[in-house]
């Protein structure tokens, strides 16, 4: 078995006796839950009683009542692999998801109002946080990754922290922008700009904020548009819309 999917289910019990473990699924590679509860809203034991295959390399949740993962979480689950728990119930970023350290990772419409600044310190790859509830990312990161991809679009982001300069310094207009804001204040203030609407951000000037994106002259426009994208993407990773079409139940 290489790909396992469950949908529109709710998990009632996953014992460990059924469990995924790289003894008795050596070859599996992707593993996506859409639309599926479970019990109490917590991991069921079937997906960390044991150490799960290296080779899975792709786990999504999608729209799930999930709120919380076991404290061994990051022990069991493999390192650096692509990661979404999309439109799930986590209220704050479970600290061994921290540990776990995906290197793709969506947190999208999940009702968290603050982001670890160890999710993205040293991170190379992707996050995704767009749709929480977050107004502002940590102040105070080291360590940033030029080619580190963060998508905060459909929250209340207004300005960045300077630690985005790395990423606007390597943005060079092809493929994914360093930043994703779409239905931002941020945004909303770059397209007023863009048509002469209004000549600055209307975000105050802070300490340690980026003045690459700061700087609302036409001079740095093109850099502008380099660095942040204001396009609308698809909201969650996951397909959840092509999801619903293929596998709902067929009356005819």
């Amino acid at each position: 078995m290489k790909v396992l999917k469950i949908y529109n289910s709710t998990i009632v019990n996953w014992k460990e006796n059924a469990a995924i473990s790289e003894a008795n699924h050596p070859n599996l590679l992707m593993l996506f839950l859409a639309r599926v509860n479970m019990t109490n809203g917590e991991l069921p034991l079937g997906l960390h009683a044991y150490r799960l295959p290296e080779t899975l390399i792709d786990i999504e949740f999608c729209i799930s009542n999930l709120r919380s993962l076991p404290e061994d979480f990051d022990l069991k689950w493999p390192k650096h692999a692509i990661v979404y728990f999309e439109a799930c119930n986590f209220t704050e970023v479970p600290p061994p998801l921290e540990r776990l350290a995906p290197f793709d990772l969506s947190l999208a419409f999940n009702p968290i109002s603050t982001i670890p600044a160890t999710l993205i310190q040293g991170n190379a790859g992707y996050f995704h946080v767009g749709g929480t509830l977050i107004s502002e990312l940590p102040e105070a990161i080291n360590d940033v990754s030029p080619t580190f991809k963060l998508r905060v679009d459909n929250t209340n982001i207004s300005f960045f922290w300077n630690w985005v300069d790395p990423m606007v310094a390597n943005a060079d207009g092809v493929g994914m922008s360093p930043i994703v804001a779409y239905n931002s204040p941020y945004c909303a203030d770059l397209q007023r700009i863009f048509v002469g609407k209004q000549q600055n951000f209307s975000t105050p000037i802070r300490e340690n904020q980026s003045l690459f994106l700061s700087d609302a002259s036409e001079g740095n426009w093109d850099l502008l548009k380099k660095s942040v994208s204001c396009d609308q993407w698809p909201a969650v990773y996951y397909p959840i819309g092509f999801e619903d079409q293929f596998s709902r139940i067929k009356t005819s």
